[in-house]
């Protein structure tokens, strides 16, 4: 049976027995159909408030993704990359398909590790060191145990002829729910974001859920890309 068909049998019965027990004090038919009827409405905003309350991030989820969200640090990261172009620590032109990614796992010891196919050891340094600092500080920010013991977070940087992406998985026990705010918070910082990266950025980022696992994925094209960490490097 589902949740809708379990609410409306528990609100029958609610409203059968308030009718009946109006029944036995005597009271008027007008006064029997108007209370029931109300304690009827009572009980269904009580578990459509119910409902929207459970699938619902709590606010300490909603301010913990707000403070910094993964297509603004996505968009840092970017500004910091054209800095070490700029000064020459990272050399020009780059690597055309790469990828750095790593699986990381937080229990009694810390585990996980990296695999790159990076050439320039500078460049996968800076990944590296990257992700290690930001997106995998985030990401156990917001994942969840699913065991109670440990938590599991995937983060993988890949660039292809046609585009750059950045994907980020982590453990969350109401995965969906998840995804679904992550989306609208979004889409939201995209309306609001003044700076033409970040805004961009925002609107090539998705999240979505699958099992336990929430993924979001940023894809940007590539050559527009090389076109921004080129201008003004030397």
């Amino acid at each position: 049976m589902s949740q809708r068909n379990k609410n409306n049998s528990i609100i029958f019965l609610t409203t059968l027995s308030v009718y009946l027990g109006l029944v036995l004090v005597g009271g008027t038919p007008s006064v029997l159909t108007y209370a029931a009827l109300t304690r009827n409405f009572d009980i269904q905003n009580e578990i459509e408030v119910k409902d929207d309350l459970d699938n619902k991030p709590d606010n300490e989820e909603i301010g913990s993704f707000s403070k910094v969200d993964f297509p603004a640090l996505f968009a840092q990261f970017l500004d910091e990359v054209k800095k070490e172009l700029n000064s020459g620590k990272i050399a020009l032109p780059i690597q055309t398909d790469f990828y750095v990614q790593g699986k990381f796992e937080k229990a009694e010891s810390h585990g996980g590790g990296f695999s790159s196919t990076v050439s320039d050891q500078d460049l996968d340094k800076f990944i590296q060191t990257a992700i290690n600092q930001t997106y995998k500080l985030k990401a156990f920010e917001l994942a969840d145990s699913a065991d109670g013991k440990s938590k599991t977070v995937k983060i993988r940087l890949e660039a292809t002829s046609t585009d750059l992406s950045l994907k980020v998985s982590f453990s969350k026990l109401k995965a969906e729910q998840f995804a679904d705010f992550l989306n609208q918070e979004i889409s939201s910082s995209a309306v609001l974001s003044e700076n033409a990266l970040t805004k961009q950025i925002h609107e090539n980022t998705t999240a979505s859920s699958e099992n336990n696992q929430v993924f979001i994925v940023t894809r940007l094209p590539r050559g527009s890309l090389d076109a921004l960490l080129a201008k003004d490097a030397q």
